[in-house]
């Protein structure tokens, strides 16, 4: 700004241009580093829903996979191609995953300065957090089948080894049922009312999709089975953590470094969390009284015993 002699003066100018130029492309809007809880800023993730963006990546990966095979094979390899591409699919889709699950509970900061109109924290829109929920019930909790291609599995891996549909199940229910994903939901719930997702309709809406063998009394398959159980486990944590990893949320004040720690038992969380543990106890029960098969019903009354546990440990 050289014809600009007065250093204020130019700083009105430019951050005039900047609110303008904002305002007139979308495509210059900036959302931080990709550290807060806002899912419009993510690494590897351009686009403006991640959620579609992400169907359509594993509706790719599927056309890969079948695929693998043929295109990996190479004279003298010895399925290391294989066993590195397979590799790469599976850390291509926890990557969509990780992209929808950051919406969940989800905080847009945009960035302004006090000439530009509208607030700088908002609550992630409750139909977008629903329809990311959607996504992970029917992509990752429906058992993927489609990552479990014997013809590939049966060259690079031992089936006592680490199974990496299981790890991607439970990494993700952990992820989504975290004692500090829950308390955004209900800090955000406080704030801006119930037009936001609450940490209730969220459980809610998980249960529906992973539990749902308790109303169609469908057989449960061994990865459902691991999934429910890691379901279970991950809401008793929370009403009884490690003596040394109780829940708290760290949180940062804008425009400096005060940090504060909230403590999540003294929150919501913990009442929500154990009305519908009670609530899913009940319905395994019932559940397993008329379960199709051995299987399912061991499974059904262990976890019911485990949560009967969680609920009361001091009676244990």
């Amino acid at each position: 700004m050289p014809d600009v002699k007065d250093e204020q003066e130019d700083k009105k100018i430019t951050n005039k241009w900047a609110v303008e130029r904002l305002a007139a492309n979308p495509r210059l809007w900036f959302g931080g580093e990709g550290g807060n809880a806002d899912p419009r800023a993510q690494t590897e993730d351009l686009g403006d829903n991640n959620v579609k963006a992400s169907e359509y990546g594993i509706k790719n990966l599927k056309v890969i996979i079948a695929k693998l095979p043929e295109w990996t094979k190479e004279e003298g390899d010895k399925y290391e191609n294989l066993s590195e591409m397979y590799a790469q699919i599976s850390g291509q889709f926890s990557r969509y995953v990780g992209h929808v699950i950051k919406n969940v509970g989800g905080v847009y900061e945009t960035f302004k300065s006090v000439e530009d109109k509208g607030d700088v924290y908002e609550a992630t829109p409750k139909a977008i957090q629903k329809e990311a929920v959607g996504f992970l019930n029917k992509q990752l909790f429906e058992t993927p089948t489609w990552l479990l291609n014997k013809n590939i599995l049966n060259k690079i891996n031992n089936p006592i080894a680490n199974d990496a549909v299981a790890n991607l199940q439970v990494n993700a229910i952990n992820s989504l049922l975290s004692a500090s994903r829950l308390f955004r939901l209900t800090t955000s719930n406080i704030r801006y009312g119930n037009a936001t997702y609450s940490a209730d309709e969220l459980l809610t809406d998980v249960k529906q999709g992973i539990w749902s063998e308790l109303a169609t009394k469908k057989p449960i398959d061994v990865y459902r089975r691991n999934l429910q159980k890691a379901y279970a486990d991950a809401l008793i944590n929370i009403l009884n953590p490690a003596a040394s990893a109780a829940p708290m949320v760290v949180t940062q004040t804008r425009g400096g470094f005060s940090i504060s720690t909230l403590n999540v038992g003294n929150s919501d969380v913990p009442s929500i969390v154990r009305a519908h543990l009670v609530s899913l106890r009940s319905e395994i029960l019932a559940a397993a009284a008329s379960a199709p098969d051995k299987l399912s019903k061991y499974h059904l009354q262990d976890v019911a015993e485990r949560i009967k546990k969680g609920l009361d440990p001091k009676d244990n």
